[in-house]
């Protein structure tokens, strides 16, 4: 009986040391557990405790989008995957906190003042076809709101990062995008200071319909404006702020536009006219507000412009002036219509490169004002090309109206003033008057040159001489000024 209960109380002891053995084990765990969710409550730094995804296809959401577009429940289930974390749990608290307490609907009473911070383009698409241009770009907001702001000291954080849309934020609404294709605002990142000031970045995408103009083509400069406002009117007052303005440079230079360069980028608030109809039996009435404008100046990039462009008009020229060193003979209207050959191949050329899909007339460079003093100042503007073509085919048919007079053998004296007129001309005109290569094509013939052949040379030097005059304003004209 003795040994029985030595035994009871030796296996007493046995199971009360254990059970101590095991709340001292638990007890430290727990002074641990403590320590450390003290220690990650006086840290400011971004680590979190419980900074795990609830659902394991968090991350498949996440990469889908849905932390912006279903933000409130991603950012509290799936911490890990939208990146919720920052700031520990004191910052989680905070934003909790802040949107318990925020009333957003009281929000929308008051006219608020929203500033462009900074605008970035990153690429533009221009269609001609379609008379349209997108844009894509990034922009950043910023106001105050007192309604989110919070204590430094006593919550040790100075920013904080929202996800998703539980304060008031500027709504974007493009207000001159074709309807077919409206502008998007995407990507809201927001993040706030203690003081209450909130910072907003947001992508932009753009479209406008606009009207090209091609007097000028290919060196048309296009000014292109998209009007952006928020879409609750009367709600938000933009301001730009100095430092868009002062950074235009910085604002363009890494886009990207195909066929085209960025001369300049301007962003400005402008009055935007909203007319409403108070009554039927009354005349509308326009009240304004304030919008803001970005507009882009675009100039094209010709870089195939002089090989592709101004070489054959040039090349075609020489050959048309050059003609008249051949007096008549038949290598003269033989090169003028080689010219003018030359010229109809390089309308095929520089038709693939015009956009014959507008209702305007483009030119090769400019509207050419080519001056003619006859009795008074004439001011005619034509194309270079229609310009060299026109010239061209009108020395051809006087080479050879004038190649067949100087043949005629008739006797009949001309009026006294021609030939008056003609000595005049050749006094005055540069040009030599030889005709040898005429009297060789009509020895080898066995026929002589005929009576009126000098006034032909002569009016033929004559025709040409002005010809060089006026192709050499229009070149000037054309291509330097």
């Amino acid at each position: 009986m003795i040994q029985l209960k030595c035994k009871i109380i030796k296996y007493l002891f046995k199971y009360i040391f254990i059970i101590l053995i095991l709340l001292n084990n638990l007890n430290s765990e727990q002074i641990q557990q403590e320590k450390e969710n003290k220690d990650n409550n006086n840290n400011n730094s971004p680590v979190q405790t419980n900074c795990i995804d609830s659902d394991p296809k968090c991350s498949l959401w996440a990469s889908q989008g849905e932390c912006q577009t279903n933000a409130i429940w991603m950012m509290t289930n799936c911490r890990q995957s939208c990146q919720s974390c920052q700031g520990g749990d004191r910052a989680w608290q905070l934003r909790s906190e802040i949107t318990k307490n925020y009333d957003n609907s009281s929000s929308t009473n008051a006219t608020r003042i929203v500033s462009i911070e900074s605008v970035r383009i990153q690429h533009m698409e221009i269609d001609e076809n379609k008379e349209q241009a997108r844009v894509f770009g990034r922009l950043v907001l910023s106001w105050n709101d007192s309604k989110v702001s919070w204590d430094r000291e006593s919550w040790g954080l100075s920013w904080l990062n929202f996800y998703w849309v539980q304060v008031w934020t500027p709504q974007l609404l493009q207000i001159n995008a074709p309807n077919p294709s409206p502008g998007q605002i995407t990507g809201k990142v927001l993040a706030a200071n203690y003081t209450g000031q909130i910072f907003m970045w947001t992508d932009f995408n753009f479209v406008a319909p606009f009207n090209f103009e091609y007097q000028d083509f290919p060196k048309d400069r296009q000014r292109i404006c998209y009007q952006f406002d928020d879409k609750r009117y009367f709600a938000v007052k933009f301001i730009v702020s100095e430092e868009v303005k002062n950074r235009q440079h910085e604002s363009i230079q890494d886009a990207h536009v195909s066929g085209w360069d960025i001369e300049l980028l301007d962003i400005s608030d402008s009055k935007y006219t909203v007319q409403i109809l108070g009554d039927w039996r009354q005349n509308p009435f326009d009240i304004q507000t304030n919008n803001c404008e970005l507009c882009i100046e675009l100039t094209r990039s010709s870089v195939y412009y002089f090989t592709e462009m101004v070489c054959p008009a040039l090349v075609s020229s020489i050959l048309t002036l050059s003609s008249v060193f051949f007096q008549l003979s038949l290598g003269q209207p033989a090169i003028l219509c080689f010219s003018i050959l030359c010229q109809l191949l390089g309308l095929q050329l520089l038709n693939a490169r015009l956009p014959s899909y507008t209702g305007t007339v483009p030119t090769i460079c400019i509207y050419y004002k080519l001056i003619l003093i006859i009795n008074s100042f004439f001011f005619f503007k034509v194309k270079y090309t229609s310009f060299n073509l026109l010239i061209s085919s009108f020395l051809f048919l006087s080479t050879i109206m004038l190649r067949r007079i100087s043949q005629a053998n008739s006797n009949i004296p001309l009026p006294r003033f021609i030939y008056t007129l003609s000595s005049y001309l050749d006094k005055c005109i540069p040009l030599p008057k030889g005709g040898k290569d005429l009297l060789e094509e009509n020895n080898n013939k066995n026929t002589s040159l005929g009576n009126y052949s000098e006034i032909a040379l002569t009016l033929n030097n004559s025709l040409f001489s002005a010809a060089i005059f006026i192709y050499i304003f229009a070149f000037i004209f054309s291509f330097i000024l």
